[in-house]
């Protein structure tokens, strides 16, 4: 292999390394702070709405939060002054109350604003709902306000002070509801009101409280202002300090999963489990914990878990932090009834042969053994030196390990014994691409020394660049087809090896084929088809080569190291990339996406293969993790969390915040109709708090197809009719996440004036155009009895012209003979104008312009119409222009046209072609027309 390609292979390794050597910060805890938005520094309380909303009480306002977004709600008093929020509860009627240094605030459902209620109770500090009665502890004791009544109660005998405080309340299993004042614990039964007090049998009297947790019948976790928590048991009378959680305790919660959230100010915050027989910590959260429970700040002030496992926690300056969630489709594998678990390891490959599994990291690898939870870690210094494993298998009963940089090493899973290879000292430190074994049981080794075939304890064959036509620089895949031939890949294409010659084969390679495509990584599918995956591209091709093409993904993959590609045999492909896993159908149409919400955390997948036990398993940089396929169908229908809008927009107004969530609440939303409906645009999220990243959203209207989008990308609504409309939104393929909206389309107040104001305008244009109409047929009945006045008078002027001048000049006409010779000779002349250039046509034509053409005066021709032809010049053209129009009735012209029109085609005016006709041909040209036997129109 040439420099060249060694530097090319050495760039992809150390590339893929650099991947896995990334901050793992996947699950890290998220902070918000004044920065993002949040309405004050310090968080005194965090509360889940029926919506999975989150609301967030500070010292300066309200915000709620979405995993998306954050929104303010800020609280003013009288003086305009910022209201600090100690506490928030939501009652049944879906109002949202508020205690601050002001008072109580009621915030109705989707309001933008809040109103002050009950005066009477002076500085609330604690809420509790059950159904639509509200408990309000303050300093002045307990307050239960049924939405109408308010009855107040005091918890002790001095009726003002600390001493009659309550702190926190609880509800029991018995129906009590539980508070806890300043020393003691107190029931209150809301049947009778009867109120009963408790004093806790603690090692040191007078404790002052804080907060406590109801954990069983008269069971209660409680902790205190400076002495730590405890399990009180009120039916023994004993008391028993939880040791390992700090002395000054902030909050006691029961979360909806059972268990109890307690954050102190000084160590973090705990999450406990309560058995039988005490408290267990599950997991702890402060400034020194692991990656994944870093707080900012021992000092928390308060720990909330909510329904979706998302833990929240207050501060002091530091605002509010939160977990993300991730789901339980995929689970993080361990071993031996979780004595080892692969949760926080980067693991870049695996390797299983029975209970036992290799786990290659960037850094070593475990061996592991699944029932008894045995498991022991390989540094680089026990592989002699090698780090990155890149290929881990199973031959002649043990594990062969394969390094990037090291080299084989061997491990004996009975001993435990780790030994070098006997195949070929080359194989000690080469870069190591693939370990495999083939259908014949021999053991195929590819990487930078080019492909070894091992069989009977040594290297049968060994291919190079210089002694065979293998191409591909380092070897990086083998993969074996249903006749045994193996597609060979690597940096810088593929070849194929024959079963028949045992022999890389002649590269023979059909015109277009993708045997060029560098880094390829191969697998096997259904029908006989072998898969090659290289970056954002899949391509298949079936043995013989004459079918194969590249896969067309209605999503783009763009990262370049997306090389995992699994065909599941029942329909589906997985591909594994940068934004999760997907799952397609042979179609390439259904897609489901699987990230971090449906519990695959990591950053980056590494590899991916399915198990003979029908489970997916998944390498990720943050832990090896399986699912159950047969699991997914389930979860695509059961899925308890629903797609929502998002940034909703109508026309080019966005709406509020308020508006928003009224429209999410009740799935119904109206839009505008202005002569065309105003689009909508909107993003599509899941309010699960997961990471985002990756995930497919679907939408359609109706039954149309399904329009797939990115997280972040909006859809747009256009075009719709007026009326209701049936608008449906989902994660992409999980049925269960679906929500409908309900789209109604109505005319707008401008709509209807301008629609009003159109039928206005037709009517004023059709009474206009009538006018018009009417006037203009007027006008031009008036033109034309002026134009026949004019003409007749014209008519009647050259007679009386022509009549004058016989008299005036009849003893020179009598004295002076004519010569008939050359009068014929004009009138042949001017007929020969007149019937080749048809002027007769033309309604202005005067006899001068005759004079003129024949190069003569008008008195001459004037001479030659009433002394040789015996006619005036207007008979003499009329003449030709009712022949004319005889001959156009023949040919049937009156079909196309009314007789005046034709009449005017000849050169006729109206004005005196009916005269001029009857004075012709002694009849009017109807009654012509009927002689001719022609039907007018």
């Amino acid at each position: 292999m040439n420099f060249k390609n060694l530097l090319l292979s050495i760039c992809f390794l150390l590339g893929l390394g650099s991947v896995s050597a990334a901050p793992l910060g996947d699950d890290r805890v998220v902070s918000l702070t004044l920065a993002d938005g949040l309405m004050g520094e310090t968080v005194h309380s965090v509360m889940t709405d029926h919506g999975g909303g989150t609301w967030i009480a500070t010292n300066g306002g309200i915000n709620i939060f979405n995993g998306k977004q954050l929104s303010a709600f800020p609280l003013t008093g009288g003086n305009g002054r910022s209201l600090e929020v100690y506490d928030l509860v939501e009652a049944k009627g879906r109002c949202v109350y508020a205690a601050t240094d002001d008072g109580l605030y009621r915030i109705a459902c989707g309001s933008d604003h809040a109103e002050k209620v009950l005066p009477e109770v002076k500085r609330p500090m604690t809420l509790f709902a059950v159904g639509d009665t509200i408990y309000i502890g303050s300093e002045q004791g307990l307050f239960v306000y049924d939405g109408k009544q308010l009855h107040h109660i005091d918890v002790d005998v001095s009726r003002k002070g600390l001493d009659n405080i309550v702190r926190q309340y609880a509800k029991g299993d018995d129906g009590l509801i539980w508070f806890l004042g300043r020393f003691d614990l107190n029931s209150y039964d809301p049947k009778t009101g009867r109120i009963q007090r408790y004093i806790l049998n603690l090692p040191i009297s007078n404790m002052i409280l804080s907060q406590f947790a109801v954990v069983g019948k008269k069971r209660f976790v409680v902790g205190t202002r400076g002495d730590g928590l405890f399990l009180c048991d009120l039916s023994a009378g004993t008391s028993e300090r939880i040791e390992g959680i700090g002395n000054l305790v902030s909050t006691v919660r029961r979360s909806s999963d059972g268990m109890v959230c307690v954050a102190t100010d000084g160590t973090g915050a705990y999450l406990l489990a309560v058995k039988d027989d005490g408290i267990e910590v599950r997991e702890r959260f402060n400034m020194g914990g692991d990656g994944s429970h870093r707080l900012p700040s021992n000092g928390t002030y308060c720990y909330y878990r909510d329904p979706n496992g998302v833990n929240w926690f207050g501060f002091v300056r530091y605002g509010l932090s939160y977990t993300y969630h991730s789901g339980d489709l995929f689970q993080v594998f361990t071993a031996g009834s979780g004595s080892f678990s692969t949760e926080g390891i980067n693991v870049r490959t695996y390797c299983r042969h029975g209970d036992d599994i290799i786990i290659g990291t960037q850094n070593g690898f475990y061996f592991v053994n699944d029932k008894t939870g045995q498991h022991r870690f390989f540094s680089p210094s026990d592989l002699g030196g090698g780090h990155i494993v890149n290929s881990i298998c199973w031959y002649e009963g043990r594990f062969y390990i394969g390094m990037f940089d090291g080299g084989i090493r061997v491990l004996d899973p009975q001993s435990l014994v780790l030994s070098r290879q006997t195949f070929s000292p080359l194989l000690d430190k080469a870069s190591i691409g693939v370990i495999k074994v083939g259908p014949d049981g021999k053991l195929w080794i590819g990487g930078g020394m080019g492909l070894m075939v091992i069989g009977e304890g040594k290297v049968l064959q060994h291919f190079t660049e210089q002694n065979s036509r293998i191409v591909g620089g380092m070897i990086l895949s083998v993969t074996f087809d249903s006749s045994g031939n193996a597609w060979v890949s690597g940096s810088i294409g593929c070849s194929l090896y024959s079963v028949r010659s045992h022999s890389i084969v002649e590269t023979n390679f059909p015109q277009g084929f993708f045997n060029h495509e560098r880094w390829m990584l191969g697998s096997t599918g259904h029908d006989g088809l072998v898969f090659m995956r290289t970056g954002p591209q899949t391509f298949y091709t079936n043995e013989s080569m004459t079918d194969f093409g590249e896969l067309k993904f209605p999503v783009s993959f763009k990262d370049k190291w997306c090389r995992s590609f699994v065909d599941d045999f029942k329909g589906n492909y997985l591909i594994a990339s940068e934004r999760g896993v997907f799952r397609l159908d042979y179609d390439l149409k259904n897609m489901i996406h699987f990230g971090f919400g449906e519990g695959l955390r990591g950053d980056f997948i590494n590899e991916m293969s399915l198990g003979d036990d029908g489970h997916l398993w998944v390498a990720t940089s943050q832990g090896l993790f399986f699912t159950d396929l047969q699991k997914v169908r389930k979860w695509e229908s059961s899925t308890k969390y629903k797609a929502q809008l998002l940034n909703i927009r109508c026309g080019s107004d966005l709406l509020a915040k308020s508006d928003e969530f009224m429209v999410n609440d009740s799935h119904e939303l109206e839009l505008s109709w202005n002569f065309a409906t105003e689009v909508l645009q909107a993003e599509i999220f899941m309010p699960d708090y997961t990471k985002h990243t990756g995930r497919l959203y679907e939408y359609r209207i109706g039954h149309r197809n399904w329009q797939l989008v990115d997280d972040g990308q909006s859809i747009y609504v256009r075009g719709l009719a007026l009326g209701k409309h049936r608008l449906e939104i989902r994660q992409a393929g999980a049925e269960g996440t679906a929500t409908v909206y309900a789209l109604t389309v109505v005319p707008s107040f401008w709509a209807l004036f301008e629609l009003v104001l159109l039928f206005i305008t037709l009517v004023l244009l059709w009474l206009w155009w009538r006018f018009r109409k009417n006037t203009k047929a007027l006008l031009s009945e008036r033109d034309e009895i002026e134009d026949a006045l004019v003409e007749l008078q014209e008519e009647a002027d050259a007679n009386n012209a022509q009549s004058s001048m016989f008299s005036v000049q009849s003893d020179k006409y009598q004295k002076v003979k004519i010569d008939e010779e050359e009068c014929a000779g004009i009138v042949k002349r001017m007929k020969e104008y007149i019937e080749r250039e048809r002027v007769y046509t033309n309604q202005d034509l005067k006899m001068k312009d005759l004079a003129d053409v024949l190069h003569l005066s008008a008195p001459k021709l004037s001479q030659v119409f009433n002394l040789y032809l015996g006619q005036n010049y207007y008979d003499f053209i009329n003449g030709y222009r009712l022949e004319e129009f005889k001959r156009l009735i023949a040919e049937g012209e009156y079909r196309r046209y009314t007789i005046t029109a034709l009449s005017e085609q000849c050169g006729f005016k109206k004005s005196n072609f009916f005269s001029t006709f009857r004075k012709i041909e002694g009849m009017t040209p109807v009654e012509y027309l009927k002689k001719k036997g022609v039907k007018t129109n």
